[in-house]
C-alpha cells in the first residue's frame, strides 16, 4: 500500500542537475533539502558508463557543485561547512579522497575545464562588504549613488569589489590571476586551445538604464579584450561557446525588438570572417528553459553546445515542455519533443547526459541519442517512489472567448471524494510557464484532497512572440479573463469539483493576479497573495528592478500615476470580500514586503477578513530557494487557509 505524500516529505526527495560526461564517467550533482542544518545539502555523485553506480566524490562534503571532468581529475566547487565559501576541489578518476585546492575570502563562481588538460579556469570576487547582514554592533549607513544598487536573493551590490579570472594547472599546481575587472562578468567557456575564453559583460556598466550585455573573447596569450556582439549593443546575450576548432562561437542572446521580451535565440560567429550569423531567424520557439518549478536546485541554465565544428544542439521551451534541436547543413531539426522537461543537460560526444522530469516523474539521469532515444540512468528517489504515489497532471486545451487557444494542466486529488475543492493556482512572471514537470507544493495540495488547476494565460511563454506580448500593458485585462473562463471550463467538465469550494492563490504575476481577482469577483471562496505586486506607482522606486521592469511591462513611467493606478490590484482593494491571506519576504526585494501590507491595511481597514505572514530571512524566491523550513510552512500554511474557509 502507497503513502500519501506529505510536506515533511521534501526533506526525503533529492533533484539532479549538471550532468557531465569525463571519458568513463557520468557525473551529477545530487541536491536534498537537510533539515538539521536547515540549508540545502549536495553531493558529486559518479556513474560508471558500463552501468555501475559509483556513490559520492566529493568526501560527502556540506554542499557541493558544479562537475567539470578534465583529463585526469574532476574538479567541483564545494564547502566543507554550511557557512563556508563554495572552494575548488579536485579528485582523481582513480579514487582517493578530494583534495581542497584553493581557500578564497569568497565562494568561486563558475568553472570551466581546457579540454583534454587539468587546467581549469574560474572566477571569484574580492570585496570586504557583506550583501546583507541582520544585525551589526556598530552600523554605518550606506551611501547609495546607483539606481541599480541591489539584488533580490543577493542583497547590495559590493562599492569596493573586484572581480577576478583565474587559471589553476593541477598537473603544475599553480594558479595565475588571467583578469581583473571592478564592473561584474560571467564567464561561459574556455577554448581548446586553452588561448581564449568567454565573458559576458554589460556593453556599457556604468549606466543603470543600459541593458546591453554583449560577448566578449579574452586571449590569454596577449590579455586583449575584444566584443565579437558591439555591433549589437542592446542586445543581451547570455551563453556563448567556442567550437571543437576554434573557429567560431555560439552564442544565446536576446535581440531588443520586443525589449526584455524578446525570444531568446541562437546566433555565431565566424572568426576568420568576422560574420554574425542568425541560426534561429525561421523560428518561433525560444531558445531557453521557462518552465515553472519549485523542485529543481543548481541548474547550469545552458541552452546550446556544439557537436563538432558543424553541428550544434540547442533546447527550446514550447507548449508547456522541452524540445531538443540539432543543427547541421544550415537547419535546425527536432530530434526529440516528448511531454517532460530536460531540466540540465551537456554533450558527450555523439549523444546528450541530461536530467529530466515529468509531471508524476520527479527527476531521472539519462542518456538521449541525437535520433532521440532515451536511456534512464540513475533515479536517487526510486524507493521513495515505489512507495508513494504521484498525481498526474491530465493537459487539456481550451478557447478563450476571442478565440485563442490556452493551455493548462489538472491534477486531480489523489483520492478523489464526490465533491472536491478547486485551487487557481497562477504561476509567477508573467513570462513564464507551467508544464511538463514535477511540482512539489503542488503535489502535496492534490495528496489532501485539492483539485488543482494550473493554467498558461496569454503572456506566458513556450507559445511563441505573439503569446507572450499579449499581456504587456494589459496586466488584468483578457490574462485575467483566460483565468476565469479557464476555471469556467473546468468545472463545466468535471462535475466532481464543488462550484462553492473554489480557491485562488499565486506568487510574483500570481500574487499580483491573485489580488487582482479578489478586487474583480466575490467567486473564490478564500485566496492566498503570495509575494504580490499591488502598487504598480510605489513598486517602480522600490523594486530592485522596477526602474526598468514597469515601463517594459505597463508601457509608461513611473509619472504617468492615471496608467499605473488603473492596473494597481490596491485600487481595487475596497470591493474585496474574499478571505484573504497575503504572505511576503522580510528581505524581498524584487516586490518589495510594502506591497503585501499596503494591501492588507486596505483590507483590514475595509473589513474584510484578511493575514499577513510575514516571512523572516526571505527573499523573492522562498518558495524555490527559500530556508527549507519556511518553504515547508508556507505551503502549509497556504493549505491551512483554503482548509479554514471551506
Amino acid at each position: 500500500m502507497t503513502e500519501q505524500l506529505t510536506e515533511q516529505d521534501f526533506y526525503k526527495l533529492k533533484t539532479l542537475s549538471q550532468p557531465v560526461a569525463s571519458k568513463d564517467y557520468y557525473f551529477t550533482t545530487q541536491t536534498y533539502l537537510d533539515q538539521e542544518s536547515n540549508g540545502y545539502r549536495s553531493n558529486i555523485v559518479g556513474y560508471r558508463k558500463d552501468g555501475t553506480y559509483i556513490g559520492n566524490f566529493d568526501n560527502d562534503n556540506y554542499a557541493s557543485k558544479s562537475p567539470v571532468p578534465g583529463k585526469d581529475f574532476l574538479f567541483f566547487l564545494s564547502k566543507v561547512e554550511y557557512d563556508s565559501e563554495f572552494q575548488l576541489f579536485q579528485v582523481p578518476y582513480s579514487g582517493g579522497t578530494a583534495a581542497k585546492v584553493t581557500s578564497f575570502e569568497h565562494s568561486i563562481e563558475q568553472l570551466y575545464a581546457v579540454k583534454g588538460t587539468n587546467q581549469v579556469y574560474f572566477k571569484t570576487r574580492q570585496t570586504k562588504e557583506v550583501p546583507k547582514k541582520p544585525y551589526e554592533k556598530f552600523p554605518t549607513p550606506r551611501h547609495v549613488y546607483r539606481i541599480n544598487h541591489k539584488a533580490d536573493g543577493f542583497g547590495f551590490y559590493p562599492t569596493d569589489g573586484t572581480y577576478e579570472l583565474y587559471c589553476y594547472d593541477a598537473d603544475k599546481q599553480t594558479f595565475n590571476k588571467k583578469y581583473s575587472s571592478k564592473n561584474n562578468f560571467s564567464l561561459t567557456d574556455v577554448s581548446s586551445d586553452g588561448k581564449s575564453v568567454a565573458l559576458i559583460m554589460d556593453n556599457n556598466p556604468e549606466d543603470d538604464l543600459d541593458y546591453g550585455q554583449g560577448v566578449f573573447v579574452l586571449s590569454i596569450t596577449t590579455n586583449e579584450l575584444s566584443n565579437l556582439t558591439a555591433d549589437h549593443p542592446t542586445w543581451v546575450f547570455k551563453h556563448a561557446k567556442f567550437s571543437p576548432d576554434c573557429k567560431k562561437m555560439l552564442f544565446v542572446g536576446q535581440s531588443d525588438e520586443y525589449k526584455a521580451n524578446t525570444q531568446f535565440s541562437v546566433y555565431g560567429y565566424e572568426f576568420d570572417t568576422k560574420a554574425f550569423v542568425d541560426y534561429g531567424h525561421d523560428m518561433d520557439e525560444e531558445v531557453a528553459d521557462f518552465l515553472f518549478s519549485d523542485f529543481t536546485q543548481n541548474l547550469s541554465d545552458e541552452d546550446a553546445f556544439w557537436v563538432d565544428n558543424e553541428k550544434f544542439v540547442f533546447r527550446t521551451a514550447y507548449h508547456g515542455h522541452s524540445k531538443m534541436f540539432l543543427y547541421s547543413n544550415g537547419h535546425g531539426e527536432p530530434f526529440f519533443n516528448q511531454p517532460e522537461r530536460i531540466t540540465d543537460w551537456s554533450v558527450d560526444s555523439d549523444q546528450l547526459v541530461v536530467t529530466y522530469s515529468t509531471g508524476n516523474h520527479p527527476v531521472e539521469l539519462a542518456t538521449l541519442s541525437l535520433t532521440g532515444t532515451q536511456k534512464d540512468l540513475y533515479n536517487p528517489n526510486a524507493n521513495f517512489d515505489a512507495e508513494h504515489d504521484y498525481v498526474k497532471p491530465e493537459e487539456f486545451t481550451y478557447q478563450a472567448a476571442d478565440g485563442l487557444s490556452i493551455e493548462g494542466w489538472l491534477m486531480k486529488p489523489s483520492s478523489p471524494q464526490k465533491s472536491n475543492p478547486i485551487v487557481l493556482y497562477v504561476h509567477g512572471g508573467p513570462h513564464f510557464a507551467y508544464g511538463e514537470n514535477f511540482f512539489f507544493e503542488m503535489q502535496v495540495h492534490a495528496a489532501n484532497g485539492y483539485g488543482v488547476l494550473l493554467l498558461n494565460p496569454r503572456g506566458s511563454k513556450t507559445y511563441g512572440q505573439k503569446f507572450c506580448q499579449e499581456n504587456v500593458n494589459h496586466y488584468g485585462e483578457k490574462d485575467y479573463t483566460d483565468l476565469m473562463e479557464g476555471m469556467d471550463y473546468v468545472l463545466a467538465n468535471h462535475a466532481e469539483f464543488d462550484k462553492d469550494r473554489q480557491y485562488c492563490a499565486g506568487g510574483s504575476y500570481g500574487g499580483f493576479m491573485t489580488t487582482w481577482v479578489v478586487g474583480h469577483t466575490n467567486r473564490f471562496a478564500a485566496a492566498v497573495a503570495q509575494r504580490p505586486v499591488t502598487d504598480w506607482i510605489s513598486f517602480s522606486g522600490t523594486s530592485d528592478i522596477g526602474f526598468m521592469f514597469t515601463p517594459q511591462e505597463m508601457g509608461t513611467d513611473r509619472y504617468d500615476v492615471q496608467t499605473l493606478w488603473k492596473f494597481s490590484p490596491l485600487a481595487y482593494a475596497k470591493n474585496v470580500t474574499t478571505p484573504t491571506l497575503i504572505m511576503q519576504g522580510e528581505w524581498d526585494t524584487r516586490t518589495p514586503i510594502g506591497q503585501g501590507e499596503e494591501f492588507f491595511s486596505a483590507l483590514i481597514e475595509n473589513g474584510t477578513e484578511a493575514e499577513m505572514s510575514r516571512y523572516p530571512q526571505s527573499w523573492h524566491g522562498v518558495s524555490r530557494i527559500g530556508l527549507p523550513n519556511l518553504r515547508i510552512t508556507r505551503i502549509k500554511e497556504t493549505r491551512s487557509w483554503w482548509d479554514k474557509h471551506q
